[in-house]
């Protein structure tokens, strides 16, 4: 059985670097601009009528049910997370998802999906040892010293 290929936005003519393709590739798209004001919505004012219709006109346009009015402020939390990684597919966003939910979470979510090497370390990006040779007063930062 052939496994599922995804090829959004990949240009097949430019073998090198994308960058130089003629497709017009999307910085962000208006599913992500709804989805951002559902969950910042739903952060301070709860699930509101306000954050149901945009997150619903993401599942309406996906021909998906509609969300209902009966979740409290943190379902409807996990149900924008969801939404945002089956929407946003093989566009790079879900790292930066997780890394806002923090470290508990990006590591519970990394070892379900059966990573085994998730750490909290993996929320922060290492100094390049590059700067670190240029400026003697920075330092690693403390989960990526060796151990």
């Amino acid at each position: 059985m052939a496994k599922p290929q995804f090829n959004k936005y990949y240009d097949e003519t430019v073998v090198g670097n994308q960058s130089q393709s003629g497709k017009n590739t999307p910085i962000i798209r208006y599913a992500e601009v709804l989805l951002i004001f559902a969950e910042a919505e739903n952060e301070l004012n709860g699930s509101t009528k306000e954050a149901r219709d945009a997150i619903n006109a993401v599942r309406t346009r996906a021909g998906v049910e509609n969300v209902l009015d009966k979740e409290n402020k943190d379902s409807f939390r996990e149900l924008v997370f969801e939404e945002r990684r089956k929407e946003l597919v093989y566009e790079y966003q879900r790292w930066f998802d997780l890394v806002r939910r923090g470290a508990n979470y990006y590591i519970t979510k990394l070892k379900a999906a059966g990573k085994t090497n998730a750490a909290a370390r993996h929320l922060h990006f290492p100094t390049p040892q590059r700067e670190l040779n240029l400026n003697p007063k920075l330092v690693q930062h403390p989960d990526w010293l060796a151990k």
